[in-house]
């Protein structure tokens, strides 16, 4: 794998290019030391990763990911000091796959920590970075709701964006609840949750305990809690879990997706987005199982394709489609059916 790194600290450059010798599947590509440098050696070098800084002269790295992004998509990493959830969104609408905090120096020398970082520069080198279109400002009209009473969403790795284009695609009578996981860092979960309010009609809150769910509304799931669907309400009702890691995860898309479908049944309808892993998929399968609908994205549109995947391989996807259908495919199956007339 050929990587870029764009950073304008020698110092930092070196220190990763140390780390980058630790594995032998890895080639240095070339370096940066500020934006436009960057988004030139992504043209001329065309590396398999970039791993880019944000605070940089000449162009910083967000409107660099943006200028690569939308020229010649690679996957990017943003690798920066002071990342704020805001900043995060900000990267992640930009384009880039993943967003992580520089430790302290101390860290580097961590095989921990170096070992994660290897591992996930690994996963981000197979992306498929999918480019971003404006989002259509015309709105499909919904129908009723006779069947469906509840939405539920799970994405990770390329999830933020994906999540917003198709929120930001649905009306502002939206008539069903929302119940979403997207693995985050702690610390994102807020400014997520703000950054997709931006971008859609719909309200978006942070999921709180016992919280009965308004058709409508958006719930996302806070870093590092499980939420579930309490099975024994009559309406949505959404129950906090600080339960075990599921497959590693916490927030889990299999833990919402298994309780919704053991609450809903066939009046569940469930969506699962790009990400690595396995995380959606066992929750794909109790949805159909159930006897309701899964929409799973495809692999053109998918940053990374692990989680669709494997829901696909397990028969837990009621259709595979590409990221701008999915809302329109939402919007369908609420749609009121059309019953024939019986000549008299």
């Amino acid at each position: 794998m050929r990587i870029l790194i764009a950073d304008d600290s020698a110092l930092m450059r070196s220190i990763l290019k140390r780390l980058l010798q630790f594995e032998a599947d890895f080639v240095l590509a070339g370096e940066a030391s500020n934006g436009l440098q960057a988004v030139e050696l992504s043209r001329t070098l065309s590396p398999d990763l970039v791993i880019m800084d944000i605070d940089m002269p000449m162009m910083n790295g967000l409107e660099a990911t943006r200028r690569i992004m939308s020229e010649y998509p690679i996957p990017i990493l943003i690798f920066s000091n002071d990342v704020g959830p805001d900043l995060a969104c900000e990267a992640m609408a930009s384009g880039a796959v993943e967003v992580m905090q520089k430790p302290d120096m101390d860290r580097f020398n961590e095989p921990v920590f170096y070992a994660g970082f290897l591992k996930k520069l690994h996963s981000l080198g197979e992306a498929r970075p999918y480019p971003r279109r404006p989002a259509a400002s015309d709105r499909a009209a919904t129908g009723g709701r006779d069947r469906f009473r509840l939405l539920v969403m799970g994405a990770s790795t390329g999830g933020p964006a994906a999540v917003r284009e198709i929120l930001s695609k649905l009306p502002p009578d939206f008539p069903l609840p929302i119940a979403l996981v997207q693995h985050m860092e702690m610390g994102f979960d807020a400014g997520y949750v703000r950054w997709l309010g931006d971008g859609t009609s719909l309200p978006v809150r942070l999921a709180e305990r016992d919280v009965v769910m308004e058709p409508g509304v958006v719930w996302a799931a806070p870093a590092n809690r499980h939420i579930r669907i309490d099975r024994s309400a009559a309406r949505p009702t959404l129950i906090l879990d600080d339960g075990a890691k599921v497959l590693n995860q916490r927030p889990s898309v299999d833990v919402l997706f298994t309780s919704a479908a053991e609450a809903f049944g066939n009046r569940l309808a469930g969506v699962l987005l790009t990400g690595m892993g396995r995380d959606g998929a066992r929750g794909c399968l109790s949805i159909v199982e159930k006897g309701g609908v899964t929409l799973v994205q495809d692999e053109a549109t998918s940053v990374i394709f692990g989680m669709p995947k494997s829901a696909i391989e397990l028969g837990g996807a009621s259709r595979v489609l590409p990221l701008p259908e999915i809302p329109g495919a939402i919007l369908s199956m609420l749609a009121p059916v059309e019953r024939e007339e019986v000549p008299r």
